[in-house]
């Protein structure tokens, strides 16, 4: 069955998302051909959302995600054919435990995922990691578990165990979410960011300049950028801000927003 791969791809301009979203066709175009259903490498939210766009224009195919449990943030893509009637789950989904002696080294969850990293791993190959009181617990494709059982020996400094877990033995916080009513001068990428977080003004541009605020799960680096309704603010270490409403100008001329943290 053959899809119109050139119409799909006008919509995608820059190059990168070009290559993307062609090498999702391309597990699309496999799907319809074998009758079975392939998997997508780790997507993040922005990706999850352009993926949904595009398989939503094709009416042979439909998809599940899945990222080894309910609050995953990076997710692996599902893609079947509309008549697929078998049951599918959190497939190619395997989760490891990493543990080690961190009492005289301390890691983070940069460390963690810059160990897998050096060994050639791809990012795309690797789902959440969460952190727990031992080391951490990482989700990652299946097909490389038994390497990383194998080949990662240190984080940082400190020697570590890997070991594969059930994905019901994951250690998971239901997410909070908090609701923020507050004004800003401007829609500026730091004064939401601060009204947001909780963080004074000064102190987000120097975290905006040291690559640590995202929008949308891409880097932005400009204190000025101009945010917009239903955009994601992630701040390394303190979680992430929708801005949920503009609620328009107040009589002091500030503007109002609504804000939704989760914690």
């Amino acid at each position: 069955m053959k899809i119109n791969r050139e119409k799909l791809l006008q919509q995608f301009v820059q190059t990168e998302e070009r290559i993307w979203a062609a090498s999702l066709l391309d597990k699309v175009e496999k799907a319809l051909t074998i009758h079975e259903f392939v998997l997508s490498d780790f997507f993040d939210p922005a990706q999850q959302e352009k993926a949904v766009s595009l398989l939503q224009q094709i009416d042979e195919i439909t998809y599940l995600f899945s990222g080894g449990y309910p609050y995953a943030e990076r997710k692996r893509m599902i893609i079947l054919p509309s008549y697929y009637l078998a049951e599918v789950g959190d497939e190619g989904v395997a989760a490891l435990a990493i543990e080690g002696n961190f009492k005289y080294c301390s890691v983070t969850h940069r460390d963690y995922l810059g160990a897998l990293l050096s060994l050639g791993i791809k990012r795309e190959k690797i789902g959440d990691i969460l952190l727990t009181e031992s080391g951490c617990q990482v989700l990652v494709d299946s097909q490389i578990k038994d390497y990383l059982r194998s080949n990662l020996t240190k984080v940082n400094r400190a020697s570590v165990k890997v070991e594969e877990i059930d994905l019901d033995m994951l250690q998971f916080k239901p997410e909070k979410i908090k609701e923020i009513k507050t004004t800003v001068a401007s829609l500026r990428l730091d004064a939401v960011t601060s009204s947001g977080f909780g963080v004074s003004r000064s102190k987000v541009v120097k975290e905006i300049a040291a690559e640590l605020v995202k929008v949308n799960w891409k880097v932005v680096t400009n204190p000025s950028y101009q945010v917009k309704p239903e955009d994601v603010i992630s701040l390394r270490g303190k979680g992430r801000v929708i801005i949920d409403q503009i609620k328009g100008e107040t009589k002091k001329g500030r503007i109002g927003l609504i804000l939704k943290r989760y914690i």
